[in-house]
């Protein structure tokens, strides 16, 4: 959830920020409209560590990699704001669509590397699984699955302080997750600290009232092994 309201205030930001260089675009203000275009070629990485050093009605002085220059003309003549606008908002897009299309190109790298962390768990390869799941997790950061499953091949290694955590990474992705509360559950009693063990069952049964068969079972399970 944390994570989920950092990448929204974020992306809240990021409008923000587009519109305000939109609106400097479109202003009948010279000044900054030019103001609007080094933000929107700073926003699109056209521009690197610019500072302001003047602004007035006749020219604009910038500063870049300790060189002091003079921009004119950043404007086409010809309705300049508009086309100025158009342009920025043209790159803003192919920005989005480049990071869409880098997206799905994680996500197959991540659905690669998850089957083959699944065959080789099943094999009993853990320290492989353990070894693929991580580069999954590298591609794609917030799957709730991804960390259970890691968490389930840590525990199988004994290595019980990081299945916990990997447990409370998924919990803070999805604080329902069935799956997430059983393993942390698991792993508390393995480790033999029976309070959070306890503590953890209690409240995977508040949290999943409706799975409380599978639950005591679950429970069960482990205090016959």
């Amino acid at each position: 959830m944390e994570q989920f309201d950092e990448e929204f205030s974020n992306f809240l930001y990021k409008v923000n920020q587009v519109n305000s260089i939109v609106e400097k675009l479109a202003s009948s203000d010279e000044t900054l409209q030019k103001i609007g275009d080094l933000e929107a070629r700073q926003y699109l990485g056209e521009e690197d560590d610019t500072k302001y050093v003047k602004i007035d009605e006749n020219e604009l002085k910038i500063r870049t990699n300790r060189t002091l220059i003079n921009r004119k003309a950043l404007l086409r003549e010809e309705n300049p704001a508009t086309m100025s606008q158009e342009a920025f908002m043209d790159e803003v897009s192919k920005d989005a669509d480049r990071r869409y299309k880098q997206k799905l190109i994680r996500r197959e790298k991540m659905e690669t590397f998850k089957k083959q962390a699944t065959l080789a768990f099943r094999r009993g390869e853990y320290a492989k699984a353990l070894s693929l799941y991580t580069k999954a997790i590298e591609q794609i950061r917030d799957s709730c699955v991804l960390y259970t499953n890691r968490a389930l091949t840590y525990i199988n290694l004994k290595h019980y302080d990081k299945a916990i955590g990997d447990c409370e990474t998924a919990l803070r992705l999805n604080e329902n997750s069935l799956k997430a509360h059983l393993l942390m559950a698991k792993a508390y009693f393995l480790q033999g600290d029976l309070a959070n063990f306890e503590a953890a069952v209690k409240e995977t049964k508040e949290r999943n009232g409706d799975q409380m068969s599978v639950i005591e079972d679950y429970v069960k399970q482990l205090r016959d092994a």
